[in-house]
């Protein structure tokens, strides 16, 4: 077991809810493990104005014009590599003068240990001149796809979803030992999730009925809008169950739909912090393919139906989803009646894809991260 003087720190960017699910799912297994660690999500320790920026202005950018998003990603994607261009040691300037607060949060800290859930910190750490020796850093890339910008100096271990995203690191040019194949770190409970009987039970679901939950957090309310509609019209015994996060919007949209009775009942629910039984429940999930819920279904064996995807990344997503056999697209979104339909009908079909899952997915990828960063980073003083 390690000592109570090993500390690590993992350092996120709120960006969307993965990045920080991510570095929570960390905290809790550097914790479990014994170590010492503390989760600190940067954007809170940066400029508002610019935290306010680097918030929004990807989202208002993939909604309003995702066509110029994917062209400039894929532009900037051509060459990667590790070394410190013109134009990452710009950006690494900026960023580190904007993100003041991080050499007082280490120095307060004092981590063995830094890991990062974004490619933000690696950045403010770039170039940074300190009097001590550098800290080892690890980063964990949270989707099924290694864009450029997640390609740092100083990285001592990369953690990755599937083999693929390995063997792009190292096209790239990274050692073969600093990639590590572990799976997206999701919550520890995954690992540990009680059988669906129990998991229906205590939510107060029916035994009897399909369950599907829907993962609404990053859906346009039009979108969300659309898809509860061609649920309400499904001829079929089916629970809905939908999680909208912290969106107020989105909660009094799916409100519109809640069903006590009848052939589809839909129960809304806000901010939740048992996604895990909630998974544990369910039969199917319908999501975005954002890499971290898609990492929870799949660590729940949960076949996934798929809207709306963001360019890259979500795009990348989902082409792996589907490649492995455990997700269906649903597009356009007209569609979804006719595809769950038949999915429900099809049972040899489900548990195909339920396998599929089971095969792609990691529950146990949050402490595997945290065993070999505390073994070859912290233990071992960086060395391979």
């Amino acid at each position: 077991m390690p000592s109570v003087s090993e500390r690590v720190l993992v350092l996120s960017a709120s960006i969307g809810g993965g990045h920080v699910a991510c570095a929570q799912a960390l905290e809790a297994a550097f914790l479990e493990r014994g170590a010492e660690a503390r989760h600190v999500d940067l954007l809170e320790h940066t400029a508002m104005p610019f935290r306010r920026l680097y918030r929004q202005a990807y989202f208002d950018l993939v909604r309003n014009v995702p066509d110029l998003v994917d062209w400039l990603g894929r532009r900037m994607d051509r060459r990667p590599t590790e070394a410190l261009t013109l134009q990452r040691r710009l950006r690494a300037r900026v960023v580190r003068m904007l993100s003041y607060e991080l050499p007082r949060i280490i120095d307060r800290f004092a981590p063995h240990a830094l890991v990062h859930t974004h490619f933000l910190g690696p950045e403010v750490m770039a170039g940074r001149v300190r009097r001590r020796a550098p800290l080892p850093q690890a980063e964990v890339i949270t989707d099924f796809f290694a864009h450029s910008l997640w390609l740092q100096p100083g990285i001592a271990r990369y953690f990755v979803a599937i083999e693929e995203v390995k063997v792009h690191l190292v096209s790239a040019g990274v050692d073969e030992y600093r990639v590590h194949v572990t799976g997206i770190p999701v919550d520890p409970a995954f690992a540990r999730l009680p059988e669906r009987s129990e998991a229906r039970s205590r939510l107060g679901l029916a035994e009897d009925r399909d369950v599907l939950l829907l993962m609404a957090g990053g859906l346009e309310g039009d979108d969300l809008a659309a898809v509860l509609d061609q649920l309400r019209r499904l001829r079929w015994p089916l629970d809905v169950e939908v999680v909208t996060g912290r969106s107020q919007k989105l909660n009094r949209v799916a409100e519109r739909y809640a069903e006590p009775d009848g052939p589809v009942r839909v129960r809304v629910h806000g901010f939740v912090t048992d996604v895990p039984l909630r998974m544990a429940a369910a039969d199917i999930v319908l999501t975005k393919p954002g890499g971290l819920t898609s990492s929870e279904a799949l660590a729940a064996g949960l076949p996934l139906l798929l809207v709306s995807p963001y360019p890259l990344h979500e795009e990348a997503n989902a082409t792996v989803l589907l490649e492995n056999g455990a997700a269906l697209r649903v597009e356009p979104v007209s569609t979804l009646g006719f595809k769950l339909r038949r999915l429900l009908e099809e049972r040899h079909r489900l548990e195909a894809m339920r396998a599929a899952a089971r095969r792609l997915g990691h529950p146990d990828a949050a402490h595997r991260v945290a065993d070999a960063v505390l073994d070859e980073l912290v233990r071992k003083e960086g060395a391979p």
